[in-house]
């Protein structure tokens, strides 16, 4: 895509103020496009952002039901975003994906540590993001049924 469409995305998707279910964070406006329409093709409404200064007042703001953060981004790591996320009045109970392309084990543990309820890799199969998605909005009860 050229700059100005990348613009435009920019604009006209992070502009939605109406309630969503998911914020995606991620630096790279074509993958944070496909990944709200993957999303919305499964019924959740999303928006996305695509820094971290922008993502923590969109968070703060809007109170998104999940956010899918991108490990690697200029400014302020997935990491530490997530740990804001978590030491932050109104939004410490938010759920967070940790969605990156990195693949090493340190940090997963590290992501888990800092709060993040999921660390999934990038790329991953559609069904695997939305089931993990599913899993954090409707946790199952304890016979293995999921809740409303």
């Amino acid at each position: 895509m050229d700059m100005d469409v990348n613009n435009n995305m920019v604009n006209i998707m992070s502009n939605n103020s109406q309630a969503y279910d998911i914020l995606i964070v991620e630096d790279n406006v074509e993958q944070a496009y496909l990944t709200k329409l993957l999303v919305e093709e499964y019924g959740f409404t999303a928006n996305f952002v695509t820094n971290s200064t922008e993502a923590m007042q969109t968070i703060q703001s809007d109170k998104p039901r999940v956010v899918i953060l991108d490990l690697m981004m200029p400014e302020v790591d997935g990491l530490r975003l997530c740990q804001q996320i978590r030491n932050s009045t109104g939004t410490a109970d938010t759920k967070i994906i940790i969605y990156s392309g990195k693949m090493y084990e340190s940090d997963r543990r590290k992501a888990l540590e800092l709060g993040a309820d999921a660390f999934l890799i990038k790329p991953t199969r559609a069904n695997m993001l939305i089931t993990k998605i599913k899993e954090l909005l409707h946790p199952p009860v304890q016979n293995g049924s999921y809740q409303n």
